[in-house]
């Protein structure tokens, strides 16, 4: 059957030729566009993950409630009507309780590892420029395992911050802004006291200027000390064997405590949006793909079939039962989507590796160059519809085949 199949096929080369070349070219499509996507979607995961974690744990902010006050100071059958109702927060969000939250991660299996945070705002200053910060004190060892910071250092690295010892890693744009060099010494003040000088010992560029302008990290020992809060820690980052696990464990979390526990998804929702965006323009593309595939596979093999009507009375005559005239023309199709599947993965994964290298004016995250994804999972999808295309545009053609008869072949022609 298969010898059969192909030489039905041979013998109309020109339309077999424009329907692999057609399946071809809407699978390479796919696997371009579905590269770009999952590589920039890919680069902004890495972005936004880089300086913050799968969970981020930090104190609730603890708002003023007016009805939790009147409970508190007045009797229960007391009227109490607020001239002017209490607002206002408290105290500013901080971990009540760090050490718990330190143990119950220890000996949680699906956590990979946690960091302690405290971040402030100051003003780092070298002779008469001054630059805003973010300065984020951190434990150099347990941070390198939680985030990809270290990728991105251009000098230095973490570990360079260990031990304390008042040294700092500053952000490209921060260096750029204040004239200052890897081996500087630098004024970091917070405005709670005089400044103190802190020496650079890394160059951090993340490749987002926003972020690159006021990203600071020092030992959260120094941190604190510079806060004049000793001992606080305002948020633990945390970083799980298995990401998509994520939101559960997030939520699980912040049913046994006062703290505010999000994952990455909740933290970043609007970026969520756009995913979704994307993978609803995707599957809309995808559906296109497969149309226009199933379509000319469906016109080729029909005039293909009227065409050869009396080769198939011929073959029904000699014992060529029903479910052999559908395997014939079955495999015609699934053979025009495999062909054309692999030649849309050839020329894609082809251009893919072209758009990769060529060089861009400007970095994205660790490179210049467009992030593609190479990822197995768009080529098997690529094959995947291909060979859907065909299988469901051949089968109507073929199951009508097969349900010819000589007799009605020959009164068809008669």
């Amino acid at each position: 059957m298969l010898y059969l199949a192909l030489k039905q096929m041979l013998s109309r080369k020109r339309q077999t030729a424009l329907i692999f070349i057609g399946i071809g070219f809407g699978t390479m499509i796919y696997v371009i566009v579905a590269g770009l996507q999952f590589g920039f979607r890919g680069f902004l995961t890495e972005q936004l993950l880089n300086n913050t974690s799968h969970i981020v744990i930090t104190g609730s902010d603890r708002n003023i409630d007016k009805d939790e006050l009147r409970h508190r100071f007045y009797p229960e059958d007391w009227l109490v009507k607020w001239i002017s109702p209490p607002r206002g927060k408290r105290e500013e969000a901080r971990l009540e309780n760090p050490r718990m939250w330190f143990d119950r991660l220890e000996k949680d299996p699906e956590v990979l590892a946690y960091a302690p945070r405290l971040t402030i705002s100051a003003i780092a200053g070298r002779g008469q420029f001054r630059a805003n910060i973010n300065l984020s004190g951190i434990d150099p060892a347990k941070q390198a395992k939680v985030t990809a910071l270290n990728d991105y250092m251009k000098i230095g690295s973490l570990k360079d911050l260990s031990g304390g010892g008042n040294k700092i890693i500053l952000g490209s744009g921060i260096l750029d802004e204040i004239g200052a060099a890897v081996g500087d010494f630098v004024k970091i003040s917070t405005g709670l006291g005089e400044g103190r000088p802190f020496k650079v010992v890394g160059r951090l560029h993340l490749g987002n200027e926003e972020v690159d302008k006021v990203i600071a990290l020092g030992n959260i020992r120094d941190a604190q000390t510079l806060n004049k809060t000793p001992g606080r820690v305002e948020q633990i980052s945390v970083a799980l064997r298995d990401m998509e696990l994520a939101q559960q464990l997030s939520e699980e979390w912040a049913k046994t405590t006062r703290d505010k526990v999000q994952s990455w998804q909740e933290a970043n929702a609007q970026f969520m949006q756009m995913i979704e965006i994307q993978d609803i323009m995707r599957a809309i593309m995808t559906g296109a793909i497969l149309l226009v595939a199933a379509f000319g596979i469906y016109n080729v093999l029909s005039i293909m079939i009227a065409q050869k009507q009396k080769e198939i009375a011929i073959l029904r005559s000699i014992g060529y039962g029903p479910q052999k005239i559908l395997l014939l023309f079955l495999y015609q199709g699934l053979f025009l989507g495999f062909a054309g599947g692999l030649l849309g993965l050839a020329l894609g994964l082809g251009i893919n590796l072209v758009l990769s290298s060529i060089e861009l004016g400007f970095d994205v995250g660790k490179s210049n160059h467009l992030p593609i994804s190479y990822a197995p999972r768009i080529f098997f999808t690529a094959m995947f519809m291909a060979q859907a295309a065909a299988s469901i545009a051949s089968f109507l053609p073929a199951r009508a085949a097969s349900k010819l008869t000589p007799l009605e072949i020959i009164r068809g022609q008669s």
